[in-house]
């Protein structure tokens, strides 16, 4: 029974060891019969530096950028040396014609690579298997498709019993042409935390995508703009436990994604501008606790952001909600309880006016105290304001010295203040000023701009055409009927002087 233990044990050692030669032989052939770039003297072509840090820790960088490449290098340079443990890489071939992406040369140190712009259509799988310390990877702007991106192609080295992952951290697949993600495709990179797809034509999260990007579930970072997306399911956001930044911009989505709570504690940063959403709510952004920073920008249907809409926010740092040309109420009641605003951006809307829940008739300036203390930037210019004494009032209230930062913003009415720049305002100034500034004086105007007169030249003008018309008319049509019966003046026929002389002689021979 031993014998047999022992010959099983070796059969299986000699299986592995196989299987080792066959990868290995796999691989170099993969490099062998592919061309790849010419390395000898590359450092002469390209741009070759290696430095260090203040902790002596090596940096080499590789930049063959447009060089009219059509492959990549088979490994790297010999300035570069031989073991790279504890060393990092930066390789750019950007702006070069690399139609096919190869597998990259092996590396045990930390590797970013970056091939932007180099019309990729394939690639060679498995790309990084010799390179499993590698961190960034851009492979933007190419012509990249859904097909090309499986799973294979992001596996590390064979070990043992399986594929080992790689260590991939930031992957930017932008301005490609990916129209959906394979079900496994992060199958081998569990430590992804920045996935950028914008600029694909996803257009629908189905099945095999909402699966792939909810597996990768150490993701902080997801850029999903402008992919034609008319909805995010409500199940997307379920796993995606670590993310930070939601990036929606420039989709068609009709209203809020549901159960954006589900990411409420860390989310930080979402950017929502540039999609078709009619109205604003407070269900649309209740449990956000952590958000800083959000964009809800150059939206076409925007009319209304209700109030309480804000009101949860309270960690609100910066809020971009500038050319909404349809926007004409805001809820300025519910951002007054985000204590920490540095910036305010409502520029370029229909504003003419904000409300709060609080009652400033009798109120003094000098009993205000602002309510942002840490606002730094506002931007309200390109508003049709109008600065009666209410607005100028509530401006105090929030911080009127803050307003003093966006000198262009100006007054579009009262009258008497059109164009008037607010920051040169005070409520004492604008509460007490003359009805006259505010409805100007009834003035008649010209004779020719009353309204009895502009009729009366309108029909005036209007029976000149209509008799000129009738008159032309008539004219036409006694012409034509005078030649049709053939009265005037009897057609003269003409007779040659030459001819007639000739015809006498003949009668007199």
């Amino acid at each position: 029974m031993e014998i047999i233990y022992y010959v099983c044990y070796l059969s299986s050692i000699v299986k592995v060891l196989l299987l080792t030669l066959i990868l290995l032989k796999t691989s170099s052939a993969q490099h062998e019969d592919i061309p790849y770039q010419n390395v000898e003297d590359i450092c002469e072509t390209c741009s070759c530096i290696n430095a260090h840090d203040a902790d002596s820790k090596f940096h080499h960088m590789l930049d063959c950028s447009v060089k009219n490449f059509n492959h990549i290098l088979p490994r790297w340079p010999k300035e570069f040396g031989l073991n790279h443990k504890g060393v990092d890489i930066v390789a750019t071939f950007s702006g070069n014609k690399i139609e096919l992406l190869q597998q990259l040369p092996a590396t045990n140190g930390s590797l970013s690579f970056s091939c932007r712009h180099c019309t990729i259509k394939d690639i060679q799988a498995p790309t990084f298997m010799d390179v499993p310390n590698i961190i960034r990877l851009d492979l933007s702007w190419n012509e990249i498709t859904s097909d090309v991106l499986s799973p294979d192609l992001f596996r590390g080295p064979y070990k043992n019993t399986g594929y080992e992952p790689i260590k991939l951290q930031e992957l930017d697949l932008s301005h490609n042409k990916i129209s959906f993600l394979q079900k496994f495709v992060f199958e081998h990179t569990p430590d992804i935390t920045k996935l950028n797809l914008g600029y694909n034509d996803l257009r629908i999260l189905g099945t095999s995508s909402l699966f792939a990007i909810s597996s990768a579930t150490t993701l902080e970072f997801l850029d999903l703009s402008y992919n034609n997306l008319e909805s995010l399911p409500s199940t997307l956001f379920k796993d995606l436990i670590a993310l930070k930044s939601l990036l929606v911009q420039g989709n068609k989505l009709k209203a809020i994604p549901p159960n954006l709570n589900l990411i409420g504690r860390t989310l930080e940063y979402v950017n929502f501008a540039g999609n078709p959403i009619k109205t604003l709510n407070e269900a649309n952004l209740n449990g956000l606790k952590v958000l800083r920073k959000l964009n809800i920008s150059s939206m076409g249907e925007l009319t209304t952001i209700e109030k309480g809409t804000f009101s949860h926010l309270e960690s609100l740092e910066y809020l971009y909600c500038s050319r909404n040309p349809y926007l004409t109420t805001f809820d300025i009641d519910g951002l007054l309880h985000c204590r920490n605003l540095t910036a305010l951006d409502v520029s370029y809307c229909k504003l003419e006016t904000i409300s709060i829940n609080v009652d400033l008739s009798n109120a003094l300036p000098s009993n205000f105290t602002a309510q942002w203390p840490k606002l730094q930037t506002i931007g309200v210019v390109g508003n049709p304001w109008t600065c009666d004494c209410n607005l100028m009032r509530i401006l105090e209230f929030c911080g009127k010295e803050v307003f003093k930062n966006d000198k262009h913003a100006r007054c579009h009415w009262p009258f008497g203040l059109s164009g008037v720049r607010i920051s040169n305002l005070t409520s004492d100034f604008v509460c007490n000023l003359p009805e006259e500034y505010i409805v100007p004086e009834q003035v008649d105007p010209p004779k020719f701009l009353r309204r009895r007169y502009i009729v009366s030249t309108v029909v005036t003008i209007s029976l000149v055409i209509f008799v000129g018309v009738l008159v032309g008319f008539s004219i036409v049509f006694i012409h034509r009927r005078l030649k049709r019966d053939d009265y005037g003046i009897a057609p003269i026929r003409y007779t040659s002087v030459r001819v007639s002389n000739q015809s006498a002689m003949s009668i007199i021979k």
